[in-house]
């Protein structure tokens, strides 16, 4: 006689881009997970601002080109390859998505609930997750070796600082990056790559990780994460220095092959 194991439970949260395009793919196409729901951020940049004042302060902050290379990777891949999309995609599969400027609203917890998910599992998402959320499994996908690269965009500094890099699974908890790390995966970037291309590997192989966690929850590396600097959004002297050393956010050859090379 044969027993049918329950599939996994999981609301996946993220910022719509090519990243969790790659991670929900992902998740998807794996038989023992079933994604649920789908949490999708609509903040830009700071809590604070709406679309509008988040997008004027992103680009005075750091610049038109870093700007623009969000942009890329955001609202242009949208609409490039909508069926690739997040919400695209979640047509296809007919998952209900919960657009939000607060995942912690009462709004965002009681979608939560109505969904009866085991797990939250959170990729490039800019929001943090706070309780009674963090009371059941939140994870979350970062793109470096925590605890070094906490903070935003872990792939430009690792670039940018000619750094060795990977990518961590690790529990969310009340600060950002700071959760007990799960799993780990070196990963070696190439002279070629870029930004965009070192994060689309750095995902695709977190994807893998959470995939492994959410089959045998018990693992656990013991990785210390309490230290570790935090990097905010780089800024146009970091930018500038980027350029300098002849290192590039993006190809437009490289987002060409990610979008229609399969």
């Amino acid at each position: 006689m044969s027993f049918e194991v329950p599939k996994k439970r999981i609301i996946f949260c993220t910022y719509s881009s090519v990243y969790s395009s790659i991670v929900l793919k992902r998740l998807l196409n794996d038989l023992n997970i079933e994604v649920v729901a789908i949490i999708n951020s609509t903040r830009v940049f700071n809590p604070k601002f709406g679309f509008v004042r988040g997008a004027i302060e992103q680009i005075r902050t750091t610049g038109w080109r870093y700007s623009t290379y969000l942009f890329l990777v955001t609202d242009l891949a949208r609409l490039l390859k909508p069926s690739e999309s997040l919400h695209g995609l979640a047509r296809q599969h007919k998952i209900p998505v919960l657009d939000t400027v607060d995942i912690n609203s009462s709004e965002s917890l009681d979608f939560v609930i109505s969904k009866r998910a085991n797990t939250l599992v959170a990729a490039h998402f800019n929001q943090l997750v706070k309780s009674p959320l963090l009371d059941m499994d939140c994870i979350n996908i970062h793109p470096s070796l925590l605890p070094a690269l906490k903070g935003v965009d872990p792939a430009f500094y690792a670039i940018l600082r000619n750094l060795e890099t990977g990518v961590s699974l690790h529990k969310m908890s009340e600060t950002f990056d700071t959760g007990d790390v799960l799993l780990q995966k070196p990963c070696k970037l190439a002279s070629s790559d870029t930004v965009f291309s070192a994060n689309c590997g750095l995902f695709y192989e977190g994807a893998g990780l959470a995939i492994e966690w959410l089959k045998n929850p018990k693992l656990d590396i013991s990785v210390d994460n309490t230290d570790g600097s935090y990097d905010s959004w780089p800024d146009k002297e970091k930018i500038k220095k980027f350029r300098k050393a002849d290192k590039r956010l993006i190809s437009l050859s490289q987002m060409w092959r990610t979008f229609y090379g399969n």
